[in-house]
């Protein structure tokens, strides 16, 4: 698909929004009505609007375009340097993301034990494949726990929309190798 402006950032900010106050608490629900719309907008160029750049120490560029001031609701599109993938991590909120940009291998696990240790975790591959733009995929605990990696020289670029705002949210790092679970709160991944 050629990329297009017919379906606008603004709109799609304004259909999350109407989605979210819709469907209430129905995580499921949102994110099924969401997919089809990020699966359009994530082909309008204007998602990567200098305007919209922002960057802070220790975190990846984004381009914000709505954070909820209750914090129920985040849209923005992360930059992802080539070598510098994301750790193995979980986001503890629904969500949907959106290739916008480049090619990005993502790496999606399973937690398999009984999650009685907060310290430690057995996750299991589910899932790994190089995205391009226009591929979506929901995030819905427990089966949120993924890895993002720019595939080629180039950034790559994702379209978050996430049901909370990650700076306020305590999240996971997983090793794979090892099991060891390490407790986060915010972005900065």
């Amino acid at each position: 698909m050629e990329s297009t402006k017919s379906y606008s950032v603004d709109q799609f900010v304004e259909d999350a929004r109407t989605i979210m106050s819709s469907a209430a608490d129905d995580r499921q629900a949102i994110v099924e009505q969401l997919i089809p719309l990020v699966e359009k907008v994530v082909w309008n160029d204007a998602l990567m609007d200098p305007a919209r750049r922002t960057e802070s120490p220790g975190d990846r560029p984004r381009y914000i375009h709505y954070q909820d001031p209750d914090g129920t609701l985040q849209i923005y599109v992360v930059e992802f340097a080539p070598g510098m993938p994301t750790p193995v991590h979980d986001h503890v909120t629904w969500g949907v993301i959106g290739v916008c940009g480049g090619a990005q291998r993502t790496t999606r696990y399973r937690r398999v034990d009984d999650g009685s240790d907060p310290e430690h975790a057995t996750l299991e591959l589910i899932d790994e494949e190089v995205l391009e733009r226009g591929a979506v995929y929901p995030l819905l605990p427990p089966d949120d726990i993924h890895r993002i990696e720019t595939v080629g020289p180039e950034p790559s670029y994702s379209l978050h929309v996430l049901g909370t705002d990650l700076r306020r949210q305590h999240r996971h790092i997983f090793d794979v190798e090892t099991g060891k679970v390490t407790a986060v709160e915010g972005r900065g991944m």
